[in-house]
Formats: C-alpha cells, structure tokens, sequence
C-alpha cells in the first residue's frame, strides 16, 4: 500500500479562482484509463482519489457537465481546469491529484480501465491493473 502524506490535501485550479480542501484521508486512489476520462482531461489518463463528499469544501465557483448517466464532472469557469468528479449514486468526490498543491501527496493504488488505455500511457510501474472499473471497496458508497 502506498504511503501517503497526512490530511488535509489542499489544491485548486490554475488560475487560483477555486480553492478546496480534503479534510480526511482518502477512500483510494487510482489511475482511469477509460475514454470519458481521457477525453474530459484531454490526457492519456486520469489520476484521482476519492474523498467523503462531507470531508471537501471549496471556495470558489464551480461549473459542472454531466459526462455520464453517474457522474457530473466540476471544472473552474474562469480557466478550465477540471476540480472534481462528483457520482451521482455516492456522497464522495474524485480529485484530480494534478490539482493539489502536492501532487505527490497522494500515490495512486491501481490502474482502472486498462482495456480502453492508450498502449503508449501505460507506465512501468507495478500496481494492479483491472480491464474494467475498480474492484471493491471502490465502488462501495461513502458513508
């Protein structure tokens, strides 16, 4: 298991018009390789980790696109950036570990969706791959 920096995880977007904070430590965190998530990140993946939604606060506005029938997608209106991952069928938000003031805060747990990954984004690294979404406790709704 990864070692991760203690709580809290604080992070925003670029241009500084929205600030959050994560409170606890995270419920896992992982790298997406399906296709919504590259496209919405225009990047070969995402790398995210998932927080009790009552655990984020943030200042700040935030404009939100449902990419999915389950997932509303936060993104800053003023610069782009994409902030939070919100499921509808869970009270937890995904952050983009690219958005905290210490990327290398948290370390990712798994790869997730690898039979939609670009050949070419998928590191040498050794965490546990899955072809399809996260095993369990991942999907498991916070409580």
């Amino acid at each position: 298991m990864p070692r991760n920096a203690p709580p809290p995880y604080r992070g925003g977007c670029l241009c500084g018009a929205v600030r959050y904070v994560a409170t606890v430590p995270t419920l896992g965190a992982r790298i997406c390789h399906c296709a919504t998530c590259r496209g919405a990140m225009a990047a070969p993946y995402l790398a995210q980790a998932q927080f009790p939604r009552r655990a984020v606060r943030w200042e700040g506005t935030t404009a939100r696109w449902r990419s999915s029938e389950r997932l509303f997608r936060h993104f800053c209106p003023r610069c782009g950036t994409r902030l939070f991952l919100e499921p509808r069928d869970a009270p937890r938000l995904g952050i983009p570990l690219a958005t905290l003031d210490d990327p290398n805060a948290i370390q990712p747990e798994m790869h997730v969706w690898i039979s939609e990954a670009l050949p070419w984004g998928l590191g040498p690294d050794d965490l546990p791959r899955y072809p399809q979404g996260s095993p369990l406790p991942y999907r498991i709704a916070a409580t």
